[in-house]
């Protein structure tokens, strides 16, 4: 674990030089000051703590911004410049301040003597895990310009997925917001009006009409209850999911629901075939591959899933053979999977599967979301039919005794 040393030091004038470097050890902290041709004087750990903010609320670097990186540096180092070049450059030149710090702190730690992928591994709670894995494999082969491109071409495939499926939910999702917002406002502000107009006569109200003023009341008299019912519904679903089996369970009732688990079986298969495919093609071996995967998967089943192909593999099983056996995957990946370990190609066909599957995905997301918006507006104008429908139905009722009073 690094730490903060401030040093005192002499140089090769014999002028005294003071300051802080972050480091594992006071050995490490003089064997940097002897590169910078300095001699300590004196280490000590600096006092008081020291609270890194960007490390307590530590944010996510999005996949665009990672796209970004991954394809200027792999220009860069195409076009021969160095390492240290490269990272000075784009600390300028990118536009998220977390990986903007990152950087600076990967620039120091590497003068300092780290190896590159050390110095991110220190960053894996806001770096993807895929990306450093891969830099590792790419540093250790010493093909980190192939690696780097690939990373490239991987987070731009999979901004584009989530982007797409942004798009085609982003319309039900507002339709949806702007029914509950018709609903309750009118439960709150309407509705109200005519309960006390009921209750001033003192007639009898239909049974519609009841339901609806007691919900308004509810609403009214309780709104409070909202939040901590959704507090409190938060809090079960993440104690459902809290240990991995729990987890396993949840997936594998997600995948079972109609239309929605064909959705996330496609992704799974395009994400699975994709990072496979980009580990692949940058020179890493099966099972290790296959590691990787299975941390970076995002899904409890899934992760399940490949240990035991990993298992397999190791007992002799060929990739193809154990992916059918686990069943989750449409049968094409492992009928194609075992043309590719029969030709000696399989990155490239896990990298056709990949770009076939994350076009289903987009494509049935675009259908579903034409499917879901006119259901949800007619569900809208039925709920809306039925509050109006329900104000309404006792003033027919007056009317007709109004009449009779009269008569």
């Amino acid at each position: 674990m690094s730490l903060m040393f401030n040093y005192k030091a002499r140089d090769l004038s014999g002028q005294i030089v003071c300051g802080q470097i972050k480091c594992g050890s006071p050995g490490a902290v003089a064997a940097i000051l002897r590169k910078k041709n300095c001699y300590a004087v004196d280490i000590k750990p600096a006092r008081g703590p020291i609270l890194d903010w960007d490390k307590v609320f530590c944010a996510k670097v999005d996949i665009s911004s990672m796209a970004f990186f991954c394809r200027r540096l792999s220009f860069m180092l195409d076009a021969g410049a160095t390492l240290s070049h490269c990272f000075a450059v784009l600390v300028g030149q990118t536009e998220n301040k977390r990986l903007t710090s990152v950087l600076r702190e990967v620039i120091s730690d590497v003068e300092q003597g780290k190896s590159l992928s050390e110095a991110f591994r220190v960053h894996q709670n806001c770096l993807p895990r895929v990306f450093i894995n891969m830099m590792a494999a790419g540093e250790a082969s010493g093909t980190l310009g192939k690696v780097v491109a690939h990373l490239a071409t991987h987070f731009e495939k999979e901004h584009r997925l989530r982007e797409k499926v942004k798009s085609a939910m982003m319309y039900p999702l507002l339709v949806a917001i702007m029914m509950l917002v018709s609903i309750v406002g009118m439960l709150i502000f309407v509705v109200p009006v005519f309960s006390d107009m009921f209750a001033s006569v003192g007639a009898e109200l239909p049974l519609p009409t009841r339901i609806v003023v007691g919900l308004s009341d509810a609403l009214v008299s309780y709104w409070y209850m909202i939040p901590l019912l959704g507090i409190v519904l938060y809090l079960a679903l993440k104690q459902a999911c809290a240990g991995e089996s729990r987890r396993v369970a949840m997936n594998r009732f997600l995948l079972k629901m109609p239309l929605l688990g064909q959705a996330m079986r496609q992704m799974i298969t395009a994400r699975f075939n994709r990072i496979l495919a980009t580990l692949l093609m940058s020179g890493m071996p099966l099972v290790p591959a296959l590691q990787v995967v299975e941390r970076v998967s995002g899904n409890a089943l899934l992760a399940q899933k490949i240990r035991k192909v990993r298992t397999n593999i190791n007992e002799g099983e060929g990739i193809a053979l154990s992916l059918e056996r686990c069943a989750l995957f449409p049968p094409m990946v492992p009928q194609m999977i075992a043309v590719g370990e029969e030709t000696g190609r399989l990155d490239t066909v896990l990298e056709k599967l990949a770009v076939y599957y994350e076009e289903e995905a987009e494509n049935f997301l675009t259908s579903l979301s034409h499917l879901i918006e006119p259901v949800l507006i007619a569900f809208m104008g039925l709920v809306v039919a039925f509050v109006a429908l329900s104000v309404y139905l006792p003033l027919f009722g007056l009317s007709d005794v109004m009449q009779a009073g009269g008569m």
